[in-house]
């Protein structure tokens, strides 16, 4: 046997185990989920019923369940507040904790615990605890700011006010995220700069800021995955209730997560379209 084909068999045996676990717990479930969402699925003691009803459950959900429309337009609204600040703020904290001072490593550890030690009841106690405590959020020119915008629009920075602590807890992967890209960048670069004369505040945007542009886009990318699969996220929760609930069942919640699925899909892509150009990928 050549020793390319040894070793091509060698890769494959090794990438099978993950190729069976992809197809029998991810490609498997994703279409039977998909089968589901056109069926009305009735539990039984020993099986599932299905009656298919085709599309009817999607149609219902767009057209004629209001909750649905009501609850996401709210979420989308607030999570189109909280994602660029939470990547604008990992973006801040990744400039200066990527400066050279004493405790420069303690310093980053700090900020990224607690993506490590938060939980679900930790968020919910540190949530109820910091009501009241952020007085400058609530001061008369943000009052007012909220009171000029629409009911929708004003809830949703209500909520992000009211929670503006654990927006700025989920900084911590985005920015070391960041942090990584700043040190990808050749230091040769910023010392040229320096010799033609460049500030550090024109090397920010001059070098810095593109040098990072793919990372800011993969903190991007991570942060809308994050809120849009959080376990308070008030979709899925609407999602879990209709599991549970004998009328509506399997079918109805999955076909609202394939409606919810699709549109967390077409935010990704525009995402995308938006750094198609700094990433190289448009071609030429």
């Amino acid at each position: 046997m050549k020793i390319e084909t040894r070793n091509k068999i060698i890769g494959i045996s090794f990438i099978s185990l993950w190729a069976v676990g992809f197809l029998v717990f991810w490609v498997f479930p994703l279409i039977f989920s998909f089968f589901m969402s056109l069926n009305h699925v009735a539990i039984q003691t020993d099986r599932l019923v299905f009656d298919f009803v085709g599309f009817d459950q999607y149609h219902k959900a767009l057209f004629r369940d209001a909750e649905i429309p009501n609850v996401s337009l709210q979420f989308f609204a607030q999570s189109l507040i909280i994602i660029p600040v939470i990547v604008v703020f990992a973006l801040i904290i990744a400039l200066m904790l990527n400066q050279r001072f004493p405790g420069r490593g303690f310093a980053r550890a700090i900020f990224f615990l607690p993506v490590v030690l938060t939980s679900g009841n930790l968020i919910n106690e540190l949530t109820n605890q910091q009501q009241g405590t952020l007085s400058f959020l609530q001061t008369a020119t943000v009052t007012n700011l909220v009171l000029t915008l629409p009911d929708t629009w004003a809830l949703a920075l209500t909520n992000v006010l009211n929670s503006f602590l654990m927006v700025l807890w989920y900084s911590g992967v985005q920015m070391l995220i960041l942090i990584a890209g700043m040190q990808s960048i050749n230091p040769s670069v910023y010392e040229a700069a320096k010799i033609d004369g460049a500030n550090d505040w024109a090397s920010l945007w001059l070098i810095t800021l593109p040098g990072i542009t793919p990372f800011i886009f993969i903190s991007v990318v991570y942060t809308v995955v994050d809120q849009f699969t959080s376990p308070f996220n008030p979709i899925l929760e609407v999602i879990l209730r209709h599991f549970r609930e004998p009328d509506t069942g399997y079918g109805y919640a999955t076909a609202i997560a394939w409606l919810y699925f699709a549109i967390i899909l077409a935010i990704l892509v525009v995402v995308t379209l938006i750094f198609r150009k700094p990433l190289g990928l448009k071609k030429k």
